[in-house]
């Protein structure tokens, strides 16, 4: 008999602690440059395109990268397929990967759709034997038609679209990865592109998409990775994700950031805790810290108890009757003072539920009600 560890499906696509920084230049002459070095003006920044990104994306699986313009998807995409390398952190794939990662990738403008197709297709890892026998098929499903033999340099961005899909859709793949590429081309190609994946979906493959387009991934993809500003802020069902993505507010802002020792036991499991519901408040009260606000919990970290316990001086509580009850108090700048536990106890098994703070510990019966045993 199979064990369980058998039966679990092996990973496609991992990244662990994964980081990401450019060099950004703000000059562009040496004029510039001088003048800029006279006034003492920095000549380059950083800029951290991804801050930690840890996931892993199980064979067969479909997942949806989300994020506003610049919060690190296409850099994730250019990681996963081999375009660059992390400057810290490990990215680890399984299988034959085709990556369509923007208009016309692969493509060289002076040869033409036919060249470019043995061309791109042998980047994909296909043999020229291979490539002959889906031409035909490749060219069908472009709808290139007599454009075939035409420089590509003079073809239209839905041109370049309709013949890279073609051919990274016709190679043997195991993962496809997909750049905003289905963005592009009139709305009967892309249905055409859409069931072409979904057929891919139902043989196992495994596909990573980037698109602003709610519906399109809702509809190709069962899990969403939510990014912004390099780092990760969910992580979870599809649904929940576009949900998580979208404009609150009047100010049209979608998260409030969430750094520090926070962001830490965040990024372990952000679908647990879901969206950012408030912007970080610091605490002065009990030795101070700092608290947060997600729509599936509270995440506390005290200043006071991090030289003994470290990470453990930040910790999470999910809703429920502690919560409740703890916010009623007045959370971390209450009697309470900053969570050190996690919950223990099963109402259903009629045990006490209870759990540790830093002045106390709560405790709730059934019968007997809640209270807060304070230490000395």
């Amino acid at each position: 008999m199979p064990r369980t560890s058998d039966l679990a499906p092996r990973p496609a696509i991992v990244l662990d602690d994964v980081r990401k920084t450019f060099k950004i230049k703000h000059t562009h002459s040496f004029k510039e440059t001088f003048i800029a070095s006279l006034r003492r003006k920095p000549l380059s920044s950083n800029f951290n395109a991804l801050d930690g990104i840890t996931f892993s994306v199980p064979e067969g699986q479909s997942v949806a990268l989300l994020g506003r313009n610049g919060s690190g998807k296409s850099t994730t995409l250019k990681l996963l397929s081999g375009v660059m390398s992390p400057d810290q952190g490990w990215v680890r794939t399984r299988g034959r990967i085709a990556g369509l990662l923007e208009v016309g990738a692969g493509f060289h403008p002076d040869l033409t759709g036919r060249e470019n197709v043995y061309l791109n297709a042998a980047i994909l890892g296909m043999t020229k034997e291979e490539t002959d026998d889906r031409f035909d098929s490749i060219l069908a499903f472009s709808e290139i038609g007599d454009f075939i033999d035409t420089e590509v340099k003079h073809y239209s961005s839905g041109m370049y679209s309709r013949l890279g899909f073609s051919v990274a859709i016709h190679t043997e793949l195991d993962v496809l990865l997909v750049d905003e590429i289905l963005s592009v081309g009139d709305a009967q190609f892309r249905q055409k592109c859409t069931t072409k994946m979904l057929e891919l979906q139902d043989q196992g493959k495994t596909m990573f998409v980037v698109s602003h387009n709610a519906s399109q991934v809702q509809q190709l993809c069962e899990r969403g990775i939510v990014l912004e500003k390099g780092r990760m802020l969910f992580d979870g069902p599809i649904d929940e994700a576009v949900e998580f993505v979208k404009p609150r507010g009047d100010d049209q802002e979608n998260h409030f950031p969430i750094v520090g020792a926070i962001y830490e036991l965040y990024r372990k499991d952000p679908g647990r805790w879901g969206r950012p519901l408030a912007p970080q408040r610091e605490i002065n009260e009990n030795g101070g810290g700092f608290t947060q606000d997600f729509d599936k919990g509270i995440i506390t970290s005290s200043a006071a108890l991090e030289p003994q316990l470290g990470d453990a001086a930040t910790v999470g509580l999910g809703k429920g009757i502690v919560l409740a009850a703890y916010r009623r108090s007045g959370g971390p700048a209450g009697p309470w003072g900053f969570m050190v536990g996690s919950p223990r106890g099963l109402l259903e098994k009629f045990e006490d539920r209870s759990m540790e703070f830093q002045n106390g510990t709560f405790v709730y019966n059934i019968d007997s009600g809640l209270r807060f045993d304070r230490r000395d």
